[in-house]
């Protein structure tokens, strides 16, 4: 096989929503419109597709099988904070250790769970 990534889609069921929290609130940049129910944005070079659908999914973040979108940072309590300061929820108050290091959890407005790793 001869596989490599090309992009990541994040289902919604608010277009202009996702937009707003993504862009806004986690820093990535918009790309492109695809008519009105679907978008790219970037980060790091990244392709990110969020597309608007009629229902969600409902998953419990460490119950069910599921695809998890993971951002690095250099320092976690920092975007604990700035995360906070943007009202986004923290699933856990306190960090987590990993393997690799610490994270956080956050939710997109849709339920979709997203990890804030920091290696160490």
């Amino acid at each position: 096989m001869n596989l490599s990534m090309c992009m990541i889609s994040i289902k919604v069921t608010d277009i202009e929503k996702a937009k707003q929290f993504y862009c806004k609130k986690l820093g990535f940049q918009f790309k492109k419109a695809y008519g009105n129910q679907l978008v790219e944005l970037n980060i790091d070079d990244l392709p990110i597709i969020i597309e608007e659908v009629s229902d969600l999914n409902r998953l419990n973040y460490s119950d069910h099988s599921q695809i998890i979108l993971g951002l690095k940072t250099k320092n976690l309590l920092t975007e604990m904070k700035e995360l906070k300061d943007n009202e986004i929820e923290l699933l856990f108050e306190e960090p987590q250790k990993c393997p690799p290091g610490i994270f956080n959890v956050i939710k997109d407005p849709f339920g979709n769970f997203i990890e804030i790793l920091e290696f160490q």
